[in-house]
Formats: structure tokens, C-alpha cells, sequence
């Protein structure tokens, strides 16, 4: 007796030997920052808050790539001129002098910016924001290597790099004072921080500061809202832009108390 197939089932076979599986597009977040060097610090602080914010997004089509950024601003601007290049990269997301220089900017021709963190720079182009308070300049007078501050007699003022763990061992941290847009991580955001991963750093000002930015840009992917159209209620409270700047971005003070940041009243 010969078997007979329905003729339904004929053409089930037929129809699933057609079919094409699509997947949905990846599209990706790079995270530009110094993974090497002296200043390695704020890349694995940027990194871990960043994968982070990832998780807690519960993304699936949205990745993240880390990038170093070659310790100049020369080797910054390839980076980001590769980046360009890349059309699944729409949102860049900088920590760093060398990135955040308007030099290396001004290299990025596809996708939006977004820096974390006070740098002494600007945004060069529409595409570019800051997550930082301009003003902070006004407060700070110190922008260049940690390594000058050894050995210092007079008291420091500075931005987030002074925030580094590596800083109680080089200078008295009586000398120091730092201004911020950045709050302190609270015990919940350490917690989940330091327990996302092996080998941790302990949270600093720049962690909160990219935990935000993260978010916003994945926001902006998933929602298709342009950056500078985003509102967004995070860790260090209500942030929207206003021609690339952080509108009414707050300024904190903070000093070290032993090997401890904490808020000046």
C-alpha cells in the first residue's frame, strides 16, 4: 500500500522550504573612551555603566561597542572617522579629553553625539551634545594632566578626572575640590554596578553621568526621536538639550573626605 500525504501537508512543505526568516536589523551604540593608559580608568568606569544601562533597557536589536580611543586626539579622530563609516553606528557615545576635543568632533559625519562628562570643550556641530554644564569652566582651574598635580602646594579645582581612584595616591586630596554635573552613585546604582560583572571599578562621577547618556540613546533609537528633541528623567535628573548643551544642567561641589567624594552644602 502506498503512503499518500494530505494535500495540505504537500503544500506546508512546499510553502517552509520558501519561506525567508528576516531578523530584525542590529543597529549600535559605540562607547569611545581611553581603555589603555593612564587615564584606562574612565573607560572601565564609562564601560560598566554603560552595559548597565543596556541591560536595564532590556534591548535586543541594540548593541554596544566599545572602542579605545588611541590616547590622542589624532588617534581620536580616525576613530571616530571610521565610526562615520559605519552606518549601524548612530549614536557615539564620548568620555574623554582626546574624543571630546572639538578637533575630533568636528570628524564625525553620520549619526549624533553625545559627551559625557566636563572636558573644556564644546559642541562643534548640531549633532553634538553635552552632558555637562558649561559653566563648570568658570569654576575649575585646572584641565591638564593628572601627573602636574603631584607635588602641588596650592589647592586644585577641578572636573571629574580629579574623581579618579588613582588620585588619593597621587597628591593630598585636602587640595582638591571638584565641580560636576554628575551626581554621587547612590547605594542602589553601586550595588547593581559593582554586581553586573567580575572585576568591577568602583563607581565614580563619570559612571552616572554614561549610565544616563546610554539610556538617552537608546531612547532616541527605540522611540526614532532625534537627540535633541529627547526628554529624559535619569540619575542625575531632568535632562533635555538646548543648541547641544544640557539645559539648566546643575554644577556640584564636591571634596574628598579621606579617599571619599562627598557633596559640599
Amino acid at each position: 500500500m502506498v503512503a499518500r500525504f494530505p494535500i495540505f501537508a504537500i503544500l506546508l512543505i512546499f510553502l517552509s522550504s520558501c519561506a525567508v526568516y528576516r531578523t530584525e536589523p542590529v543597529t549600535k551604540i559605540a562607547l569611545l573612551a581611553p581603555f589603555e593608559g593612564q587615564y584606562r580608568e574612565v573607560g572601565y568606569n564609562a564601560l560598566y555603566a554603560a552595559r548597565l544601562a543596556m541591560a536595564d533597557s532590556e534591548t535586543s536589536n541594540i548593541d554596544l561597542l566599545a572602542i579605545d580611543d588611541g590616547g590622542s586626539i589624532e588617534t581620536a579622530r580616525l576613530r571616530i572617522e571610521a565610526i562615520s563609516n559605519d552606518p549601524t553606528i548612530v549614536v557615539v557615545i564620548v568620555v574623554g579629553q582626546y574624543a571630546a576635543s572639538a578637533e575630533a568632533q568636528s570628524t564625525l559625519e553620520n549619526g549624533s553625539m553625545l559627551i559625557v562628562g566636563n572636558w573644556n570643550t564644546y559642541p562643534t556641530t548640531e549633532s553634538v551634545f553635552m552632558l555637562s554644564n558649561p559653566e563648570i569652566d568658570n569654576q575649575i582651574d585646572f584641565s591638564g594632566e593628572i601627573t602636574e598635580l603631584v607635588n602641588t602646594t596650592a589647592p586644585t579645582q577641578g572636573s571629574e578626572l580629579l574623581s579618579l581612584e588613582q588620585i588619593p595616591l597621587l597628591v593630598d586630596t585636602d587640595l582638591l575640590q571638584i565641580y560636576s554635573s554628575a551626581s554621587l552613585p547612590d547605594v542602589d546604582f553601586r550595588d547593581r554596578y559593582l554586581n553586573s560583572a567580575e572585576f568591577t571599578p568602583e563607581p565614580n562621577l563619570l559612571a552616572t553621568l554614561t549610565y544616563d547618556a546610554t539610556q538617552i540613546a537608546v531612547q532616541s533609537i527605540k522611540t526614532n526621536t532625534p537627540i535633541a528633541e529627547i526628554s529624559y528623567e535619569g540619575i542625575n535628573g531632568h535632562i533635555q538639550f538646548d543648541n547641544g548643551y544640557w539645559l539648566d544642567a546643575p554644577i556640584h561641589h564636591y571634596q574628598y573626605d579621606g579617599v571619599n567624594l562627598v557633596p559640599v552644602d
